[in-house]
């Protein structure tokens, strides 16, 4: 049995099979119900709103069932140990998708179950959102092969697993620009996790607008993550971060913009870049769904 907490979990050939696939079910439109009387479970330890609805719609569309569960109606380790509650839910789901707080409460999670288990973003990854990044990329550019990726801010979630992504032979290449600070506190948070990360094949380094590498896609995230207070001090730091249309002036002029939203529009990025014309975020948004789908039939 086959998990995806991380990337690292799908080999090369695997994510491309996805992307395709989902490229190609999306085009034909066609309804499968290759999942019919399959039941979906998911956990949400945080809110949510393009991952439930795009797996709540996902195995609908495919046939199947889903049934949602949050924090408030689960013991999730109080009252009940987490290993009892993956053994329980193996008993009545046939996979189940967790949004969770810690990453580590997702290994014993899937360490527990008898049926597959996807991450549906934890504090260290988020998978899903990354197949729907590459989707996205290959739908606009027709390739990913020599695209130049470049990532704006602290190094989040969804920023390891692309960079996950980009340790792999799908030929995109993947720069990171990030205050040297938030540099250090990345790594400090993989040490304290125990987690390693390969940086061999990632450019890292801090913003210099004059030194700008050749740029195909623009990608960013909050600044903040849900249940964070916002510092005013990380937005002083970060201001220099901001995708807008002074930093887009600097790159190709066929140049895409991404992000996994939910978005600030007073701080990662500015209305006139995500409402505009070089914004892709609503498609990226969209292909959430058609990757879903094509994650659930090679889960179930």
């Amino acid at each position: 049995m086959k998990n995806l907490l991380n990337i690292d979990d799908l080999s090369e050939d695997e994510i491309l099979e996805i992307i395709n696939a989902a490229i190609d079910n999306k085009k034909d439109k066609k309804q499968s119900i290759q999942a019919k009387d399959k039941t979906l479970a998911m956990i949400f330890e945080k809110s949510s709103t393009r991952t439930r609805i795009s797996f709540e719609l996902a195995i609908k569309q495919l046939g199947g069932l889903s049934i949602m569960l949050d924090k408030d109606h689960l013991h999730l380790g109080k009252r009940e140990t987490l290993a009892d509650t993956a053994k329980t839910l193996s008993q009545y789901a046939d996979i189940i998708m967790m949004r969770s707080n810690k990453h580590s409460t997702l290994e014993n999670l899937a360490k527990h179950s008898s049926v597959p288990v996807i991450n549906g973003l934890s504090d260290l990854s988020h998978p899903c959102q990354t197949l729907a990044t590459l989707m996205t990329i290959t739908e606009i550019k027709g390739t990913l092969e020599n695209i130049n990726i470049s990532w704006f801010g602290p190094i989040s979630n969804v920023a390891h697993s692309l960079i996950d992504a980009a340790n792999k032979s799908l030929g995109f290449n993947l720069n990171i620009y990030c205050p040297k600070y938030y540099q250090d506190v990345y790594f400090q948070k993989l040490k304290d996790m125990n987690k390693e990360i390969s940086l061999d094949k990632i450019n890292l380094r801090e913003l210099n607008l004059n030194q700008m590498d050749p740029t195909d896609v623009i990608y960013t995230d909050t600044w903040f993550s849900m249940g964070d207070i916002e510092d005013s001090t990380k937005i002083e730091m970060l201001s220099k971060y901001t995708v807008n249309q002074d930093l887009m002036s600097k790159v190709n002029s066929d140049c895409i913009f991404l992000h996994c939203l939910p978005a600030n529009r007073s701080q990662e990025v500015s209305g006139e870049v995500i409402d505009g014309p070089q914004s892709y975020v609503w498609q990226e948004a969209q292909n959430r769904l058609h990757v879903q789908k094509e994650l659930l039939l090679k889960f179930l």
